[in-house]
This record gives structure tokens, C-alpha cells and sequence, in this order.
């Protein structure tokens, strides 16, 4: 979190910052206040821990799809043996426990959605910027917003529509325009579509699912304007290329080979210590920050 609004204080000075606490300590939160100002933090640690609506409407079926998908993330014969114990011994308390453990992840996504609600109202009439805390800031992204559109959107190169594996559109970066009302309008749809979907990765899934019964799947691509037609009346949405605007694909690529983005997404392994801050200082070298 430090280094994401350190990254945002190279190109914007005075942009205030709203910070989402999921689980950040004292210190952390002090050293925060202290450097990035303005800056709020606000604490969202109740959300998180209820997810009793979610557990309630997941099938058992697709619990245990979850637990397995989460499961899988892992690396090392710790989740091999994992997935025995799971599969052998389905009604255990251990099996139990991976699946509570999914749902809470499913309930960590989608309360991006309720933080973006919410800073959607403390932003009034400004323009807002969602950006996952994995998400890092490099260059400018004024260019980002557009008259045109209300809500701008990274697609990906690599799409897949399949239920359970929907990888089209990535829900860690997003760009709002000022219309506060035409932005809660989309996030509403959006979180009770999230209550509704039932796949791995529910938040992104469900963003998807929605734009699409208004939008033709061809239209999902760079630079396309199209209109969602939502409870409520119609929003413009904008597609821009993740390789721009919020590139993640970086599995089996150098970072000296990575495409000259606005915002780099460090997920999976890329998170861990050694490898992200390898990562940010060959950036920040090629950017000369």
C-alpha cells in the first residue's frame, strides 16, 4: 500500500487518496497519514467478516469448485495433499474449513464494489480512480477519461466467456467520470449482480455478465464505446487495453520485457517480497522514478 501511493504521489501531488483498510495495522495506517496527505482511511473491517449472504446463496456444488480454485492457487505438495484430504473426506471439518475459507475470499472481492460505492459519494462531482492495492501507478492516465463515457473499463488479450473461468474484463482498475449519479447507478447493478453470480471470481464475473446482456461480445475491445442498459437508465462505458492501462500478464516474462503501461497489476507470485520489489525497481529505473 505504501509503494501504491507513493506511485500516485509521482504524478499527482494533490490528489486526495481514499484507502480501504482491510486488515492494516496501527503503524502502517500512522505512516500513511503521515506521508500522503490528503489521504483518508477508512475501516472496512466489519464488511469483510460478513459473509453469511454469500455462504447462504452459493450452492454446496459450487462451494466446493471454490474451495478447490482457491486451493489451487497454492503451490508445493501443501496443496496437493490439500486436495485429497478435500476430495476424500467431503462432509469434514477440514473440508468445511476450505470452504469457508472461499467464500470469505469470493466476500473480499466483491467488497471492492461497496468501497467504490462509497468513495463514489465522498468523490461528489469528481472524477475517481479505482485501483486494485496491487495496482501501481507509472505514468500519467488523464487521457484515461472521456467525455464520451462515463466509466472506463481494461479488457484483456486473452479473453475467455466460460462459466467459472470468465477472464474479459479486469475489475482491479477502473476509471470513473464526475456524474456521481450515473457511477452509483452502475455500482448498484454491479453489486447485486456480484449477490447473484455464483462463479470463481464472483466480482469480476459478475461485471462481465452484466455488461453483456447489453453489449455484443465482439464489442468487448480496446478503444470500443457502448451504452449498458441498467435499472434505472442507460450508462456509456469505455474498453481500454490492460496492456495500457492496468497490465497483469506477467507469468514467464522478464520485467525488462514488459510493455510501457500507465499501471502495472502485481498479482499471484509477483506479490511476494523479493520478486515485487525486483520488479519495482526495474520499472522505476525504466521510468526514471
Amino acid at each position: 500500500m505504501r509503494e501504491n501511493c507513493a506511485q500516485v504521489r509521482t504524478h499527482y501531488q494533490d490528489a486526495p487518496l481514499i484507502i480501504y483498510d482491510f486488515g492494516l495495522k496501527t503503524d502502517q495506517i500512522a505512516e500513511l497519514e503521515r506521508r500522503f496527505q490528503p489521504l483518508e482511511v477508512v475501516n472496512w473491517h466489519a464488511k469483510i467478516e460478513d459473509f453469511q449472504g454469500i455462504w447462504e446463496s452459493t450452492s454446496e456444488p459450487q462451494k466446493r469448485k471454490l474451495a478447490l480454485a482457491l486451493n489451487a492457487r497454492q503451490v508445493g505438495i501443501r496443496k496437493r495433499l490439500k486436495k485429497a484430504l478435500f476430495k476424500r473426506f467431503p462432509s469434514s471439518r477440514f473440508a468445511r474449513a476450505m470452504k469457508i475459507k472461499a467464500i470469505r475470499f469470493e466476500n473480499l472481492l466483491i467488497q471492492k464494489i461497496r468501497c467504490m460505492r462509497d468513495a463514489s459519494d465522498r468523490a461528489a462531482d469528481d472524477r475517481l480512480v479505482f485501483l486494485d492495492a496491487d495496482a501501481l501507478l507509472f505514468q500519467p492516465i488523464d487521457d484515461a477519461f472521456d467525455t464520451t463515457a462515463d466509466i472506463t473499463l481494461t479488457v484483456m488479450s486473452k479473453i475467455s466467456w466460460a462459466y467459472n473461468a470468465c477472464f474479459v474484463l479486469n475489475s482491479g482498475v477502473l476509471f470513473f467520470g464526475p456524474d456521481r449519479q450515473l457511477r452509483n447507478r452502475f455500482l448498484d447493478a454491479w453489486w447485486s449482480e456480484a449477490h447473484a453470480n455464483d462463479e470463481w471470481l464472483r466480482e469480476q464475473s459478475a461485471l462481465v455478465r452484466m455488461i453483456e446482456r447489453s453489449v455484443p461480445r465482439d464489442d468487448f475491445a480496446p478503444e470500443k464505446r457502448v451504452t449498458v442498459d441498467l435499472d434505472g437508465g442507460p450508462v456509456r462505458l469505455r474498453f481500454v487495453a490492460c496492456e495500457e492501462f492496468n497490465f497483469f500478464d506477467m507469468e514467464n516474462r522478464e520485467s525488462a520485457a514488459f510493455p510501457d503501461s500507465r499501471i502495472y497489476h502485481f498479482t499471484g507470485r509477483r506479490q511476494k517480497p523479493e520478486i515485487f520489489r525486483a520488479i519495482l525497481a526495474t520499472l522505476r529505473q525504466r521510468f526514471g522514478q
